[in-house]
C-alpha cells in the first residue's frame, strides 16, 4: 500500500518533541488548510473549524507507521485523525479536535 499524506502543525513538525515519530517519511511542500484554527488542548495545539488558515507541514506516511503517529496522537480519544483537503487540493490526514466536541 502506498503512502498517504499526513498535515502536522504542532508536536510532529521538524524540531518540535514528537518528530522522531516520522523518522524516514518523505517530507513534501508545506501545505495551508483552510476554514481551521488552532486551539490549545493540555498545553498542545489541536485543530477546529473556524476562519482561519492553518499552515503545516506534510510527509508521507506509510501504513506500518500510522500506529505509532495515533497512539502519539491519543486517536480517537483526544485527537480525530479524519480526511481534509489542503488550499492546493491534496488530500491528507489531519489530528483534529474530535467532531462531538465541535461548538
Amino acid at each position: 500500500m502506498a503512502a498517504e499524506l499526513l498535515f502536522v502543525y504542532g508536536s510532529l513538525r521538524r524540531g518540535q518533541s514528537a518528530h522522531e515519530l516520522l523518522h524516514g517519511c518523505s517530507r513534501q511542500p508545506d501545505g495551508v488548510l483552510m476554514g481551521f484554527e488552532l486551539i490549545e488542548h493540555d498545553g498542545y495545539p489541536m485543530l477546529q473549524p473556524g476562519g482561519q488558515a492553518v499552515t503545516g507541514e506534510v510527509y508521507g506516511i506509510s501504513p506500518a507507521r500510522w500506529q505509532a503517529i495515533d497512539a502519539w496522537e491519543e486517536a480517537p480519544e483526544v485527537y480525530q485523525r479524519a480526511r481534509r483537503q489542503l488550499q492546493d487540493g491534496r488530500l491528507v490526514w489531519v489530528y483534529q479536535r474530535p467532531e462531538p466536541l465541535w461548538i
